[in-house]
């Protein structure tokens, strides 16, 4: 494989650049990257604290009768408690904005309704939840002091301010979510008025009813069935027959055909599950595109911080943004989706039909210098000013910005077709790689054969019993759904356990789920890893075979583990640059790896069948 040099990136005309924009240095650039919250601050110790904690106060909660003297009804302070819980599970993670004002508003719920008369058990849990809150509600503060320690670094290092080069079409971020938050929003109003209606017509009809006592001779799914001392039959309905015993006595309140429980008024269940299931996402999109929006016109406002910057487009289609002076582009600061910001478009964006597709994009990796208006954080907005093609363009966020990894990983340089080959200078020799001539083989670390072993035996134990109650019962949807499922899973169980990467004089052998697949070494594009613990391979004609949810890096690297998938991408990256360190050597046959998949399938249909027609 021949070398391919690295490519000097495209001129911007001086036209497109303000006076006295200056580049930002590689040296701002990585103490920019390095701005980050505490590590006590990440979701990854927020969210589960919180979860435990409400799980915890949940199963504490003492659950006391409906009574005549007691009854039940529809819990509102409940229902808010119920909705910020759960929306503060995704708001530490997404949405640290949101946080800051929910969980305040969570604590006082708790502590106005639940500390008061509450067990020894039950306090303990529901302090837990107040110092989890408050514990989220530091860490989401972390993060925004980061983010705006990442804009002070910014102005420091741009010196001037020029405002956005005209014209420019609009910054779209958040039309389309505040409109649909607001009508989500108005499908929760909706939903609480229906519950506090049905709870006033229910309040009415108790008024002026008339109480009577009758006997339970029977108890259905959702109701009773019960006699009066003159022998007239009631059925009134019962949210928990099973707390009524046969035999016993219960008061009926009755208004004409109308009847219910005494102790069991209108509890607006139903009405409170619509208003969360859209009260929920509608809120987060309300929020989300209300803060896009006042980030785009924070950036259209007046002058903004300007730098110099490098600009190319990956593999996934986000533009990496490097510093000036990273001529190579071997270290991405930060990454973002960007659209055409000129309101005639950009060539990018004209073969969306496919036509010419492949040389856009293989020209759209090629870096460029660009011009940088905003100033970058995690989750703002940013424009750009670069060159298409000789052409000048502009570019504006699509999605939020997100920091590249740490690492600085080199990112593939562009070569034929839509990916490319990298400059075997820019990428280094990991000092994992020892060479020796024969076959390099990867496969899955313990704690991913862990997991992979954990969810064979949930699916072989699932399948048989969801087989034998279909066999009970050959209308169970819910044990026909799981069995129709059980293929997916077997699959990621197999992966987990077996997948296996080998390299040998010829290429690579894949082993995935199901089969193996040989990749020869000119037909691979590139290796990578990704954050969330997938690997990808692909190959010229944009095909890619992907190993899905392998690994937690993060996980991983805190008990002490050097990840398999990250080690492999690395050395077969390196083994694809230099072909003087590839193996001499064939792969065996049994050394190419087994799929795993085969085998558990047939193992969970003979488990299945004998404890179904057991």
């Amino acid at each position: 494989m021949s070398k391919i040099p690295a490519p000097v990136p495209a001129p911007i005309p001086s036209a497109c650049v303000p006076p006295g924009t200056p580049v930002w240095s590689s040296e701002e650039a990585a103490r920019w990257s390095r701005v980050r919250g505490a590590p006590w601050a990440r979701p990854l110790w927020s969210v589960p604290a919180l979860l435990i904690a409400v799980v915890w106060a949940i199963a504490a909660a003492p659950e006391p009768p409906c009574t005549d003297a007691v009854p039940c009804g529809a819990d509102w302070p409940g229902m808010v408690e119920v909705g910020l819980a759960a929306g503060l599970l995704y708001w530490f993670a997404r949405l640290p904005e949101l946080a800051l004002v929910a969980a305040p508003a969570l604590a006082a719920v708790v502590a106005w309704t639940e500390l008061p008369d509450a067990g020894p058990n039950s306090l303990a849990a529901n302090l837990c939840v107040l110092a989890a809150l408050g514990f989220g509600w530091a860490a989401a503060r972390e993060r925004l002091t980061a983010r705006r320690r990442q804009r002070d670094l910014v102005v420091g290092a741009a010196v001037v301010r020029h405002p956005l080069p005209g014209p420019v079409a609009p910054l779209r971020r958040g039309l389309v979510l505040i409109p649909a938050g607001l009508v989500l929003l108005a499908v929760a109003a909706f939903c609480v008025a229906e519950g506090i209606a049905g709870v006033r017509e229910d309040r009415h009809h108790a008024d002026r009813a008339v109480r009577t006592v009758a006997k339970v001779v029977g108890r259905d799914d959702d109701s009773l069935r019960a006699l009066t001392e003159d022998g007239r039959p009631l059925i009134p309905g019962s949210a928990y027959p099973e707390d009524h015993r046969v035999g016993g006595t219960v008061t009926v309140l009755e208004d004409g055909s109308w009847q219910r429980l005494a102790s069991e008024p209108y509890d607006a269940m139903g009405p409170q599950l619509g208003a969360l299931a859209a009260g929920l996402p509608g809120l987060s999109l309300l929020v989300t595109g209300l803060l896009a929006r006042r980030r785009a016109a924070a950036l259209r406002r007046g002058p903004v911080p300007v730098l110099r910057v490098l600009e190319r487009m990956d593999e996934d289609g986000l533009v990496q943004i490097h510093a000036g002076d990273d001529t190579a582009c071997r270290r991405p600061v930060l990454a973002a989706p960007f659209a055409a910001g000129a309101p005639d478009g950009d060539e990018r964006e004209a073969a969306a039909d496919g036509e010419g597709l492949e040389e856009l994009t293989a020209a759209a990796a090629l870096p460029r210098e660009a011009v940088m208006f905003g100033s970058p954080h995690d989750g703002g907005e940013l424009l750009l000013v670069t060159t298409f093609r000789g052409e000048p363009a502009v570019l504006r966020t699509s999605g939020p910005v997100r920091r590249s990894r740490p690492d600085g990983r080199p990112v593939s340089a562009p070569g034929t077709g839509a990916y490319a080959v990298a400059d075997t200078t820019a990428t280094p020799v990991p000092e994992t790689l020892v060479t020796t001539g024969r076959p390099l083989s990867w496969g899955p670390g313990p704690l991913a054969r862990s997991f992979g072993a954990a969810l064979a035996l949930i699916m072989v134990g699932g399948a048989a019993f969801n087989a034998r109650a279909l066999v009970t019962d050959w209308t169970d949807v819910k044990a026909a759904f799981f069995l129709l499922c059980m293929l997916t899973w077997l699959g990621i169980a197999a992966e987990l356990l077996n997948w296996r990467v080998t390299a040998d004089r010829s290429g690579l052998w894949l082993s995935g789920r199901w089969k193996v697949r040989h990749l020869p070494w000119d037909d691979l594009r590139s290796a990578r890893y990704t954050r969330h613990g997938s690997v990808e391979m692909r190959v010229p004609d944009g095909d890619h075979w992907r190993l899905s949810g392998v690994g937690m890096p993060k996980l991983e690297r805190r008990l002490g583990l050097n990840p398999s998938y990250v080690r492999m991408a690395e050395e077969v990256t390196a083994l694809r640059d230099h072909p003087e360190l590839r193996p001499t050597e064939a792969a065996p046959g049994r050394g190419r790896g087994f799929p795993l998949g085969p085998v558990l399938l047939v193992l969970t249909v003979v488990v299945a069948a004998a404890w179904g027609l057991h």
